[in-house]
């Protein structure tokens, strides 16, 4: 087990978590163990067709089924409700723009009775001309999803939310041409990163809801980040929502607005005045809610001969499915991350285009938009290296993020990068995982078989964040007196913060004991719950630990502040003087002055709160990279990682166990095994997602894990109270192009597709 270099109580030390027996007993809440009276099933009636007119509709036959208590069509729905950032996508609408977009709405009693009804709405449909590839949807002649809103197909850039200077979604910095002139070695070709895989989190979405009248809604979801669902739902249907969420199981980022399912539950239950509970199956969740971004880069990079990024120009194509879903935002933080790993470069000129496709939407997946454009940036990177034979371990180190450097985030603003540097990880990472000895050099593999049929190659790649201090975050802790025990007492941590499986929670409570220098088993946390809680965006952009945490840990501070004082007047001691022990307080240099926690409260059996705020900081931008040495049998094309290593420095380790559970969840989630075999396999003449179950999506299970070490250090960075920083969203996000770097070193030749299935690696051999 990984352990903590520092002495702490609690911090640093692995223990169990808050929910983990409940959890393996089965006694944790899940969306769908939460039971209201009299709920409706809600379903989706699907397109058939990747773009087409409703020409007529029928729900006639579909009413009479029995338990079927509404049914919606574009017809019911004003028309002015529209999903998209602009407005474009009509909530439910005469055109049908991908296979699975909603025709009609139902509401039922049971899923049988919703199915039935489904199958007995006739409609007659005008089938139109689609287009799935993000270049052709470009083109004059192309099918135009939104005429008259959205020109070639192309959403307006910038999100208003994000930058209040205006809107950003094009790079410009210093003067290309003039770079390139300097360079040594220059890169130049179009790399896809394009299949949009799906996150597949082992808990479908799922969203219950319920009219309160009026204009509110009681929200009951499976959301990661239950403010975001407000903010999202409330800006397609105007409406005051409360949400709760209980444990989720699983999200990788994806499970967090669930816009459509939330939105057409509202419009059920105003319909019919009782909950409506959305539950998508394993099915629905494959082929009809949000896959990764695809991702077609056009990009020129050169470096000078120090192996020094000097100039990057290009244009990146972000398919973002049927509609433009607030995807600017991943663009813009997509940016900021290019910036990371070519940190060096003073010359800059990336552009980038939203467009829409007969495709199924595109949102958010772990990493918000930069991990897509990192995996085809740092393989165009690698080719520059190639090109200068340039060692890629320290080429990659040479030009990494380090204090002082200067990047634009998605808020369109310039940040410095302060008080982080990972030198030292990356030269204490490459020793664990002996690069420098297996390493042979560009297009040369790291072993060979004795027959010649398989040969093995190795890669990395790097990856960073800054994130990490994205947006807000507010909390309280509550002390309350022991009734039965003046000497006890109990904290309660009022965070708006969903359990997603990480632990997040557990750690929060570990910051706050800490702090207070009591139990865990004293703190308890608050359901996440927008009434029980402050405002809080939740989990995201790697961002627990540094900013829900510095909430956490400056509430739990403001409490001890506060007890401090009242102590101060009982023990006649500066507040400076006194330590928390014992569940009270007493001076450090007089400890038989030792007061209960009790006496602090104001006023007997009263409570005492702390507040606690994190507010936006892009200065400190995480780190995580990863090595790999990939074996390809070179008579199928197979190819298979057989050694992995996963670096960052964590700053303080909070827990140790979590800690190494996100390098290792970093193989998950899209990120190693996009490079592999992980893909969305759709028919090019329907339309139809055919990877539509766990049989035919392609997906790596336990037995297949290959050997995975870590390499986890720990700075005390200016960052945190307990100086730590969050990495969780970016582990294993560099793996993808690491991964074909080193098939492209085992087999000698370059390998630029994802993923890079026996079919690619034969082509590339000429064996196909």
């Amino acid at each position: 087990m990984l352990q903590s270099i520092h002495e702490y109580r609690h911090i640093g030390k692995h223990t169990d978590r808050k929910d983990a027996y409940a959890i393996v007993q089965g006694k944790a809440t899940f969306l769908d163990d939460f039971k209201l009276s009299d709920v409706l099933v809600g379903k989706v009636k699907p397109s058939p067709y990747p773009f087409a007119r409703i020409v007529s509709i029928d729900t006639s036959k579909a009413l009479e089924v029995e338990g079927v208590e509404a049914i919606i069509t574009y017809k019911d729905v004003d028309q002015n409700l529209k999903f998209g950032m602009p407005k474009h996508k009509p909530v439910l609408g005469e055109y049908l723009r991908y296979v699975g977009d909603a025709v009609a709405i139902i509401a039922a009693d049971t899923q049988v009775h919703a199915n039935l009804a489904s199958d007995l709405i006739e409609v007659e449909y005008e089938v139109l001309k689609p287009v799935f590839d993000v270049l052709e949807a470009q083109a004059d002649d192309a099918p135009q999803l939104y005429p008259g809103i959205l020109d070639h197909n192309i959403v307006p850039g910038g999100m208003p939310v994000f930058q209040p200077n205006g809107p950003w979604w094009h790079l410009e910095k210093g003067d290309v041409e003039k770079g390139f002139e300097d360079c040594a070695f220059v890169a130049e070709d179009t790399v896809s990163f394009d299949k949009k895989p799906t996150p597949l989190a082992p808990e479908t979405p799922g969203s219950i809801v319920m009219w309160e009248g009026g204009d509110h809604y009681r929200v009951w979801a499976t959301s990661q980040s239950l403010m975001v669902l407000q903010m999202a739902v409330s800006a397609v249907i105007p409406a005051q929502i409360e949400a709760t969420s209980f444990n989720v199981g699983g999200s990788y980022g994806n499970k967090t607005v669930m816009k459509a399912i939330t939105v057409y539950g509202m419009l059920l239950a105003r319909a019919t005045n009782r909950p409506v509970k959305f539950m998508q199956s394993k099915v629905e969740q494959n082929v009809m809610y949000e896959t990764r971004l695809g991702s077609t880069v056009q990009a020129r990079i050169g470096m000078d001969k120090d192996g020094v990024v000097r100039s990057v120009q290009g244009l990146w194509s972000v398919d973002g499915g049927h509609f433009g879903n607030s995807v600017q935002g991943q663009i813009s933080v997509g940016l900021g991350e290019a910036q990371l790993i070519m940190a060096k470069c003073p010359n800059w000129d990336l552009d980038t285009r939203l467009v829409v496709t007969n495709k199924c939407l595109a949102g958010i997946v772990r990493g918000y938009g930069g991990q897509e454009l990192n995996s085809c940036l740092s393989l165009l990177m690698t080719r520059t290296m190639r090109a200068g034979d340039f060692e890629p371990v320290e080429c990659f180190k040479r030009n990494f993020c380090k204090v002082g450097d200067r990047y634009f985030w998605r808020d369109g603003r310039e940040w410095t990068a302060r008080s982080v540097d990972y030198d030292h990880v990356i030269d204490k990472s490459a020793a664990q995982f002996r690069w420098h000895e297996r390493w042979k050099g560009w297009g040369v593999p790291s072993w060979v078989s004795e027959d010649g049929k398989k040969v093995r190659g190795l890669g990395c790649s790097v990856i960073g964040n800054a994130d990490a201090g994205e947006n807000f975050a507010e909390a309280y802790v509550r002390m309350v007196p022991d009734f039965h025990d003046s000497s006890k007492c109990s904290f309660h941590l009022h965070i708006n913060t969903v359990e997603i499986g990480n632990g997040e929670r557990s750690s929060m409570v570990k910051m706050v004991a800490e702090i207070l220098n009591v139990p865990i088993e004293c703190v308890s946390i608050v359901p996440a719950d927008t009434l029980l809680n402050p405002r809080n965006e939740g989990l995201g952009g790697s961002r627990g630990t540094l900013t829900n945490g510095r909430a956490a840990c400056n509430a739990a501070l403001d409490l001890k502040k506060k007890m401090f004082e009242a102590a101060s007047l009982l023990t006649r001691q500066p507040p400076e003087a006194l330590e928390c022990a014992e569940f009270g307080v007493r001076p450090k240099s007089k400890p038989e002055l030792w007061i209960p926690f009790e006496k602090c409260v104001p006023d007997h059996h009263t409570t005492l709160t702390g507040f606690g705020r994190h507010s936006e900081d892009f200065g400190t931008p995480n780190f995580f990279m990863s090595y790999l040495e990939v074996e390809v049998d070179k008579e199928t094309g197979l190819a298979k990682v057989v050694d992995m290593l996963g670096a960052t420095d964590a700053g303080q380790i909070i827990d140790p166990g979590s800690a190494e559970m996100q390098c290792h969840g970093g193989i998950g989630s899209a990120s190693l095994d996009t490079a592999f075999f992980e893909e969305n396999v759709t028919d090019p003449v329907t339309g139809r997602i055919l990877t539509y179950d766990m049989i035919n999506y392609k997906w790596r299970p336990f037995n297949e894990f290959p050997h995975f070490e870590t390499c986890i250090t720990e700075s005390q960075w200016d960052t945190h109270y307990f100086k730590a920083i969050g990495f969780g969203e970016i582990a294993g996000a560099a793996a993808a192009s690491s991964a074909l770097m080193a098939i492209s070193n085992a087999i000698g030749v370059e390998v630029k597709d994802y993923p890079a299935t026996p079919d690619v690696v034969l082509k590339a051999l000429g064996k196909v």
